[in-house]
């Protein structure tokens, strides 16, 4: 069961602003590793008391689409053998 991911947003208390993002693949895993930096402002201070915050996510990426193959198994398409 996947995890769905949810990112900070601002707030009428807090205002979020993204400072930086990277993001690295990894096949292996098959998800994608994300970094951001962000800077989170209290509005609420008188000075604007203001954090930097650090976090760290991964998305997966989504699942191969396999195709089965089927197999005709009707009475028709059989080999008629003459006895």
């Amino acid at each position: 069961m996947k995890k769905p991911t949810i990112e900070l947003k601002s707030t009428e208390f807090t205002e979020i602003i993204e400072l930086e993002r990277t993001v690295t693949p990894d096949k292996e895993k098959r998800v994608d590793h994300v970094f951001v930096k962000r800077m989170k402002i209290c509005k609420l201070h008188p000075e604007g008391f203001a954090t930097e915050e650090y976090a760290r996510f991964d998305i997966e990426w989504p699942e191969e689409v396999k195709e089965e193959i089927k197999e005709n198994t009707n009475m028709e398409e059989e080999i008629k053998v003459n006895s």
